[in-house]
């Protein structure tokens, strides 16, 4: 997997999503969880810590944005990439 080159700056989600090629429920899943059905009962999946992936919210908005240097890292060990 080759590495991404980066401005010295914090990416919003849909600039990440777009250069990692990540569908918008992947992302979802990843960030909010997601229900799964286990042998017909409904079980819910956790959601994966923010802060690993490299998502900083800004204080007092509902508003994130991405530190792609560390979530290109997180990424790589997510696909078992050398």
């Amino acid at each position: 997997m080759r590495e991404f080159e980066f401005e010295d700056r914090y990416y919003q989600v849909s600039e990440i999503k777009r250069r990692f090629c990540i569908k918008d429920k992947t992302w979802r899943v990843w960030v909010y969880g997601d229900t799964v059905k286990v042998n017909g009962k409904s079980k819910k999946k956790n959601a994966i810590d923010k802060s690993l992936m490299g998502l900083i919210k800004i204080p007092g908005t509902n508003y994130c944005v991405v530190d792609p240097y560390v979530f290109q890292d997180w990424f790589k060990e997510l696909c078992n990439a050398k």
